[in-house]
């Protein structure tokens, strides 16, 4: 029989890569985190590099979030999509509300396809997991409000519901909305990626709907993005990474030795 902590997967904790292109390839050849674990890597980092580091960091044994966040009409969507699906990343992500019309029925041969459905259909095609962003975890729940005429949880779940019909396999939402996706049971294929993760008494920055890596769990997450948490420290970046990563998996452990009540 297995083990409470046979449910944890390396993938649990991505690590957001905010760094230069040295410090991966250091990670990455000395093998500072366990083989398996996700590299988040967004936009700015290929604008900056070669989207071959995809390749080498998949040769290494580990894998390759690509927060490219996608925004454009829907017959760029997948033409930037293209452009790094070629290297068959783990993820790729677009934003929800720039990609969809909320039509995803066709009613004749000549209606568009919805842009999701062609993002997630493109992503299967090549074995990468597809993803969307909800609502920025950077955008306090007064700001939601303006802009969207509703409460967060709302918004999250208007946006996950377009990402069910079109079949897409993950979305990104704040730790705060992930117990919302969980009561749904329709829902409970898809795979909740929460970002705004931060260790007890650690700053927010400029996040704003957080929880702690703990807590994100508890409320449904699958896999928790951290970023300044994994270098913050006053000594080597390096150090920093490795000694992190130790104490965020410390901190989650309970959850899968069965520790504590969830």
């Amino acid at each position: 029989m297995g083990t409470p902590l046979d449910s944890f997967k390396l993938e649990t904790i991505i690590w957001s890569a905010d760094v230069s292109w040295a410090i991966l390839k250091q990670v990455v050849d000395n093998v500072l985190l366990p083989r398996g674990t996700v590299f988040k890597l967004d936009r700015l980092f290929f604008e900056e590099n070669d989207k071959e580091i995809i390749t080498y960091c998949q040769g290494a044994g580990y894998h390759v979030f690509v927060d490219a966040k996608i925004i454009e009409i829907p017959d760029k969507v997948i033409k930037i999509a293209n452009t790094y699906l070629k290297y068959k990343p783990w993820m790729l992500n677009v934003m929800a509300g720039a990609c969809s019309t909320g039509l995803l029925e066709k009613k004749n041969e000549n209606d568009q396809i919805d842009a999701l459905k062609r993002f997630a259909d493109a992503c299967a095609e090549v074995g990468t997991k597809s993803c969307a962003v909800t609502v920025l975890t950077s955008k306090k729940p007064c700001v939601i409000r303006e802009e969207f005429k509703r409460g967060q949880s709302e918004q999250v779940l208007t946006y996950v519901e377009m990402m069910h019909q079109a079949g897409l396999t993950d979305i990104v939402c704040s730790p705060q909305e992930a117990a919302d996706i969980r009561n749904i049971a329709k829902y409970k294929e898809l795979s909740i990626n929460t970002p705004g993760v931060r260790m007890p008494g650690s700053s927010k920055d400029d996040q704003s709907r957080t929880a702690t890596p703990l807590n994100a769990l508890r409320n449904g997450a699958d896999r928790l993005v951290i970023g300044r948490d994994m270098i913050r420290g006053d000594g080597d970046i390096l150090d920093n990474i490795e000694k992190n990563y130790h104490d965020i998996f410390m901190h989650i452990l309970p959850f899968y030795t069965g520790q504590l009540s969830v």
